[in-house]
């Protein structure tokens, strides 16, 4: 018999894909924008290319079970010893990972919102008592936190969906006191230029994890990273499941690794996007814009409830996917998050957006 916990538990919302749209509004894929996903608007580079190409004629064989050379290339990366990573079937396994390893029946959890909404199903998963604590603008304060003394603290920098940055001073004030481990999603850090990677070799409570899928255009190909004590590391390794990273996927993870520059320059190139537009957006009264260091924009539209579905689908018929987070924890009125595309994606959102509000 299934779990009684699994019954209650809403299915993860990805939101909508071009082939929805697609089939329901009778436009080809080819011209649908998706602003939905978080995803880099730019492929890897050719050299990249050519490793996923030549990767094809291994397709017959197991990878590494220890995935070594990605392992050491990650290190190298980000300047962590090659025992105290992990690599997993992109982040999201490996915040299940840490769950598994680190939570019993009952385990106090502690998840501010608004935020990522799969770390409170991983861990419903594992049984565990969450915590959800409320920051407007996920603005994290310290003793808040701490006072709920959580097995496990679920913390998002920049966060999904507001784009913000944890203060480090805060996150410092959490790990010094904290009892529990301190699991820092840094998805999106990339675009921020700024981490807390500095802190694992302070802290021994604080894991960081981490995607190749947003900086690194690899969104397709699940992989992701954890970093910190060796405790949680090995228990990582010991527990999941073989080969769980494709042999193609290592193989091009590691040549994006040795590839940096490239993902740099198209990084700057998103940032510079998200300045303009995020410039762009305060020019509307209709629209409230939250300040962001990641590669999407969280905007509250100042419209009734009844407004939700007409915007919507405004901009769908119109060939644009935008990501509706309206009702989520911590969120009140309608809020939708915007993926930074390519300079005439953006353009076309925005023409849009005044054609709808004026």
């Amino acid at each position: 018999m299934v779990r009684g916990v699994i019954h209650i538990i809403n299915p993860y919302d990805p939101g909508k894909f071009p082939e929805d749209i697609s089939k329901k509004y009778g436009i080809s894929k080819a011209e649908i924008i998706s602003l939905s996903s978080n995803e880099n608007p730019f492929p890897p580079p050719e050299s990249v290319k050519k490793v996923y190409e030549e990767a094809f004629n291994k397709v017959n064989l197991y990878p590494h079970p220890f995935y070594r050379d990605l392992k050491e290339k990650i290190a190298e990366y980000t300047g962590v010893d090659e025992e105290l990573i992990a690599v997993g079937n992109g982040a999201s396994e490996l915040l299940k990972m840490i769950c598994e390893v680190n939570l019993e029946a009952f385990d106090p959890v502690v998840i501010p919102i608004p935020g990522y909404t799969l770390y409170a199903i991983l861990a419903m998963l594992m049984d565990a008592s969450i915590r959800f604590l409320e920051f407007p603008g996920y603005r994290i304060k310290a003793e808040e936190i701490l006072k709920e003394n959580g097995k496990l603290t679920f913390l998002c920098s920049p966060n999904n969906p507001t784009g913000n940055l944890i203060d480090g001073k805060e996150l410092e004030k959490i790990l010094r006191k904290a009892e529990g481990l301190v699991v820092v999603d840094e998805a999106y850090t990339e675009f921020s230029k700024k981490s807390h990677l500095k802190l694992l070799k302070k802290y021994d409570n604080l894991i960081i994890v981490r995607s190749f899928s947003k900086f690194f255009s690899l969104a397709g190909l699940r992989v992701g990273y954890a970093m910190g004590n060796e405790e949680t590391i090995k228990a990582i390794e010991k527990i999941r499941l073989p080969f769980n990273i494709s042999g193609i996927s290592a193989m091009v993870a590691k040549a994006c690794l040795e590839s940096v520059e490239y993902f740099e320059m198209i990084r700057d190139e998103i940032v510079r996007e998200r300045e303009r537009v995020l410039k762009e957006l305060k020019k509307f009264d209709g629209i409230g814009v939250y300040p962001s260091d990641a590669n999407f924009i969280l905007i509250k539209i100042k419209k009734e409830k009844d407004f939700e579905k007409e915007f919507q689908e405004f901009f769908e018929r119109k060939g644009i996917i935008l990501r509706n987070v309206t009702g989520l924890l911590g969120l009140d009125g309608l809020h939708f998050r915007v993926t930074i595309g390519k300079s005439d994606q953006n353009d076309k959102f925005l023409s849009a957006l005044e054609e709808i509000l004026g």
